[in-house]
């Protein structure tokens, strides 16, 4: 091969390299909310996105050790809103919550209680929920603050054995009508 060929395919792969990064976007403005949301209802998420659910929580967060009074306040808050669809060790017309904060990530569970609308709409594995329960988690409008509550009260009860039902915080609380 000559030089002037491969000067000139170094050139072309020169092009290509640089034409990819400005399609791909390497600038050094952050993507916007709107920017974000158009992603996701295009089925385009980050490997980070598919780990810890989408919604408000973008980042690792930093657990503190899990403060009882979170916890009773964590469990008042899982009676007034989750216990209606979601025993701890069985099934309702949700799915159980004992094992979940081994199951997933303290952001996929924040981002679930903070934004179950789009989790259930565009996130693949909140799409599988909703296909196996056949409905979509009720938006409870509880707080960042109510939120990190209630995980701290799931992380409390995980290692804990599975009970009863009528022994589960919130077992008086009868299924959503539908």
């Amino acid at each position: 091969m000559s030089v002037f060929m491969k000067r000139l395919t170094q050139a072309a792969s020169l092009t290509a390299i640089l034409l990819l990064i400005g399609l791909t976007g390497c600038s050094s403005e952050p993507e916007t909310e709107a920017e974000r949301e158009a992603r996701w209802q295009q089925g385009k998420f980050t490997s980070w996105e598919l780990e810890h659910g989408i919604g408000p929580i973008t980042e690792a967060i930093e657990l503190a050790s899990v403060s009882q009074e979170r916890v009773a306040k964590g469990e008042n808050i899982y009676i007034a809103k989750c216990a209606t669809c979601h025993y701890l060790d069985d099934r309702k017309t949700g799915p159980p919550l004992r094992d979940i904060t081994k199951r997933r990530s303290p952001e996929y569970v924040l981002n679930q209680i903070l934004n179950a609308e789009q989790m259930g709409k565009l996130h693949p594995d909140g799409r599988k929920l909703v296909a196996q329960y056949a409905q979509y988690m009720t938006i409870q409008g509880v707080t960042r603050e109510d939120a990190m509550a209630l995980l701290d009260f799931l992380r409390a009860e995980a290692d804990k054995p599975p009970v009863p039902i009528d022994q589960q915080p919130g077992a008086a609380v009868p299924p959503p009508s539908n």
